[in-house]
């Protein structure tokens, strides 16, 4: 599923594609790509996109007439602006454009979502601040922490207190800042939780520089993979040597993901 760095890169893409133009025609292919909670699909023949960024994991338009397109790519989702007259395989759904183009959602997997929204989509969607809010402080982070008896990879995977954050780059922060991901959240030091949260930005920001990791099915929004994949340091590398230390990566699983770590190098 892609994560931060996957759906920034994404948005600053469409941002650039998108922005400006306006919709004249939608085309349902698959009616649960579409949650028919808030307004219809149809509704947004005539709305002009003025910006696409990112909202946690989702990529979010933002509309003339105020409303919001949110966009959950889940395992295989991808968003491609313009391209060929033909649609691509497992094409979605799909916006046409007033001059000429279009952007489609193609979904192997069918299980990513499209939503419209009224009002401020961080409070419809219900995620946590965004790693990047600058009021998002090494203080506020630890205490969002205290208490928690969870582990704290799984407390970085929830979305409710932090958002964007997802299985590789919770791995990869945790090895950066030497934390095991097991360790429960609550215990954390406040010089462990300053540590993390500067880990976080700094592995996160180093992979939109490189457009993503392209593990599975991501690709951007021009359908290229990424490239932080030969970044990474511990995720996907089970068996492997620490690149501090040579201890063998070990893999365990929390919360039904495979997380990976350094039994040496992380305590």
């Amino acid at each position: 599923m892609p994560e931060l760095p996957e759906v920034e890169t994404i948005a600053r893409d469409l941002d650039r594609a998108v922005s400006g133009r306006r919709i004249v025609a939608t085309r349902l292919l698959w009616a649960k790509t579409f949650d028919a909670r808030g307004p219809s699909l149809r509704s947004l023949r005539g709305d002009r996109v003025t910006r696409v960024h990112r909202v946690g994991k989702f990529v979010v338009f933002d509309l003339e007439s105020g409303r919001h397109i949110a966009v959950h790519l889940r395992m295989t989702g991808q968003l491609l602006a313009d391209g060929s007259s033909g649609l691509p395989k497992y094409a979605r759904l799909v916006l046409a454009f007033e001059d000429g183009g279009r952007l489609v959602f193609a979904d192997a997997r069918k299980f990513g979502r499209w939503r419209i929204i009224e009002g401020d989509p961080r409070d419809a969607l219900g995620i946590g601040i965004d790693p990047y809010d600058p009021a998002l402080t090494p203080e506020r982070f630890h205490e969002l922490t205290r208490k928690r008896s969870m582990p704290i990879k799984t407390w970085l995977l929830g979305q409710r207190y932090i958002s964007g954050i997802g299985n590789i780059y919770a791995s990869e922060a945790l090895y950066e800042a030497r934390i095991r991901p097991t360790r429960p959240a609550g215990r954390l030091t406040r010089a462990q939780s300053g540590a993390l949260l500067a880990a976080l930005r700094n592995v996160m920001r180093k992979a939109i520089a490189y457009r993503g990791s392209s593990v599975d099915d991501y690709v951007d929004g021009a359908g290229m993979p990424g490239e932080f994949q030969k970044k990474l340091a511990v995720y996907g590398r089970s068996g492997e040597p620490c690149r501090r230390c040579k201890t063998a990566i070990r893999r365990v699983v929390l919360a039904q993901r495979g997380t990976f770590f350094c039994p040496v190098c992380q305590h």
